[in-house]
């Protein structure tokens, strides 16, 4: 008895997260995690979470109101940096520290065997163990998917997706742009090998907001001369330009609108060993700067010497490698993680790290014509967990290059499927930015094509953005126009839900400089055909001095609940110059047929509810076109002539004054009149 005991002993330290204590031989030369006993000695578990410590610890605001919303503390004992004099102490030894792990206290350093030895019996060193290498597996080209035609044709949608169209069709993303939902307000981190981003027409424009290189330790994540490989951002290039790519005619990302964080995690080429600590590293500071989703395509396999973890060993069972344990723990701190399942090939059991981490979304690849790809790699977990959670296209997507400036191609692999994911997933977080982790992974999942069957090839099958958008609710636009007619500002909204939408709800809120907010209706110029009420709505600002800034926010309920956009407003707003005329934007709003609006206020007059003798109305014109807007009593004299001249494609708006002393009261017709065009409407005047 006494001997079995001593073997669970053993057993259980050699599996412990640490990591096998080291012994004074047969310890190899190599790269080892170095794991310590605390942070310090004056260090107490568990911390007081106050905001000094958040800052003291590096984690930004936007990152302790993400861990708010996710119900976790906006700092913990894990999020303390290593223990300065424990890394000097090593450093006198002459060792040098690759990379340092906050979350799982330890860094990582290459250690001869016998230095090996002498660090692992430290007072302050619990552990080392080797940092695991993988090897990406890149596909073999799969010729089946990029024939015959996608599983949708192209459509006429206001941007021009070029031959990016196919991809996002599939994913329903065009539909979610139409009604301005674009990632604005998202925050999205990539992990990947670099990006030359700075020069290439559809990504020099993008926001990017910090970048970072793990391995040479700069801020440069494209390649530098004399120190890294030929082609080391190539792949990040593809990865990070299919999420955020914007270049009309040529290539649309999905959550283009987003602001970026850059994490250069690893070095360039498939047969080059990835080292799991700078991922991990990445992840980390990712996470401390705010990034509400993160996109990683480096999902790894076994080394070939068979190093590393295997499934075989039950090492994917969401807790196991390093880089698993790190995405858990971001999901926790309330991080969207998308994380490609790997080129491993469609048969059970190929999932790889950091694809099994638990409450994450792992992606698998289906071709245009959504079938599986014959490389993307299949689960369950070694705990039996379905995995991927869902798929998108992996086959023929098409991406910018590193090669020059405007050069374009089209790649296969997981690593193409998780940053359309993770732009979806954007989309998701930049509409309802409340959501937690697990109800962004439930609006995938729920609503994705095969949601009623999942499996472990296509996990709950290929996502649809629109329908993920709308998953939790009612929706407007994060990127609402705001529009310059030459006489005043509007600004145009679309509010779009399931549930009826109540009537004179939707409210443009509006103030200038400091000043208070004040309230106006929108009106509904376009009906979106999802629930009643849900459309495109308008409200003109109030003149103000040319240069003003104006703040506002929009706000409408529904049946169930009230929003805003932004989130959060008041606090939160948009704001705009008044008279600026160059919003950009306004191109999406012009209209594609004659609309005459109803005139609002209707009724109108002294005695009406508002007690105005102005009313407004609004009119569009799809085309340059001599226009005239008259108005009519009922037996059909001329009463007044508003418009009579040639007007370029726009939406315009017209004030109608009506005379009190000689109009009576009654129903009035106004009548637009644009070439072979005539529409009429009715209002009314209470003298």
């Amino acid at each position: 008895m006494k001997g079995c005991l001593r073997i669970l002993v053993v057993l259980a330290v050699f599996l412990a997260p640490g990591g096998l204590r080291s012994q004074e031989s047969g310890v190899q030369s190599g790269k080892y995690w170095i794991f310590f006993r605390d942070k310090g000695p004056d260090v107490r578990t568990p911390l007081v979470a106050t905001p000094a410590m958040a800052e003291r610890a590096g984690i930004s605001g936007r990152a302790q109101r993400r861990r708010l919303r996710a119900g976790a503390p906006i700092v913990t004992f894990e999020d303390l940096p290593v223990y300065r004099p424990y890394r000097q102490r090593l450093e006198e030894m002459g060792i040098r520290i690759a990379a340092e792990s906050r979350w799982i206290n330890a860094v990582s350093a290459r250690l001869t065997g016998s230095l090996a030895g002498r660090v692992s019996r430290l007072p302050f060193v619990t552990s080392i163990r080797p940092v695991v290498r993988f090897i990406r597996r890149e596909p073999e080209p799969d010729e089946s998917g990029l024939a015959g035609d996608p599983l949708f044709k192209a459509q006429e949608w206001s941007l021009d997706y070029g031959s990016s169209a196919p991809q996002l069709e599939l994913i329903n993303v065009p539909k979610v742009h139409e009604i301005w939902i674009d990632g604005t307000g998202a925050v999205v981190g990539m992990l990947d090998n670099g990006y030359r981003w700075r020069v290439h027409e559809a990504l020099r424009q993008r926001k990017v907001v910090a970048e970072y290189d793990f391995i040479n330790r700069d801020s440069l994540t494209e390649n530098e001369p004399g120190v890294d490989p030929p082609g080391q951002d190539s792949h990040g290039t593809i990865t990070f330009s299919t999420l955020a790519g914007f270049k009309e005619g040529k290539l649309i990302g999905p959550a283009y609108e987003a602001e970026f964080y850059l994490a250069k995690t690893e070095v360039n080429g498939s047969e080059t060993p990835i080292e799991e600590d700078y991922w991990a590293e990445g992840i980390e500071w990712l996470e401390r700067s705010g990034a509400g989703v993160v996109s990683s395509s480096l999902a790894y396999s076994t080394f070939d010497d068979g190093s590393g973890y295997s499934y075989e060993n039950g090492d994917y069972d969401g807790k196991t490698a390093v880089t698993t344990r790190a995405a858990a723990r971001a999901a926790r701190l309330g991080v969207v993680v998308v994380n490609a399942m790997g080129n491993e090939g469609n048969r059970p059991g190929t999932i790889i790290a950091p694809a099994d981490a638990d409450s994450i979304i792992s992606v698998g690849a289906v071709t245009m014509q959504g079938r599986v790809a014959g490389f993307s790699s299949n689960g369950p977990t070694n705990d039996n967990r379905i995995k991927p959670d869902v798929s998108a296209p992996g086959v023929g997507v098409f991406c910018a290059t590193r090669s020059d400036t405007a050069s374009y191609t089209r790649a296969n692999g997981t690593s193409l499927s998780t940053p359309l994911t993770a732009g979806v997933a954007a989309l998701v977080r930049s509409a309802r930015p409340e959501l937690s982790v697990l109800q962004v992974r439930d609006a995938l999942r729920e609503t994705a094509s095969q949601a009623d069957s999942p499996d472990n090839k296509m996990g709950w099958g290929i996502v649809d953005a629109w329908e993920a958008v709308l998953y939790h609710g009612m929706v407007i636009s994060t990127h609402p126009r705001v529009i310059w007619d030459g006489t005043a500002n509007y600004v145009a909204a679309w509010v779009v839900s399931r549930n009826p939408v109540k009537p004179g709800s939707v409210a443009l809120w509006y103030g200038a400089e400091r000043g208070a907010f004040t309230g106006m209706e929108m009106r509904m110029m376009q009906s979106a055909n999802e629930g009643s009420g849900s459309g495109l709505y308008l409200a003109r600002v109030p003149v103000f001095r040319k240069g003003t800034k104006i703040r506002y926010y929009i706000e409408a309920r529904d049946t169930k609940e009230t929003r805003t956009s932004p989130y959060g407003a008041p606090g939160e707003y948009f704001e705009f110059e008044y008279g600026d005329a160059r919003i950009t934007g306004v191109e999406n709003f012009y209209p594609r047929a004659f609309v005459l609006e109803q005139n609002y206020p209707n009724p109108f007059g002294p005695r009406s509810a508002v007690g105005v003798q102005t009313t407004m109305i609004e009119f569009a014109l799809p085309g340059t076109s001599r226009v005239a807007l008259d108005v009519y009593d009922l037996l059909g004299r001329h009463v007044a002539r508003l418009v009579n001249e040639i007007r370029p494609q726009g939406r315009y708006v017209v004030p109608f004054s009506a005379d009190a002393s000689r109009l009576s009261s009654g129903v009035y017709i106004y009548r637009l009149t644009a070439g072979a065009t005539v529409i009429t409407r009715r209002m009314v005047f209470l003298k």
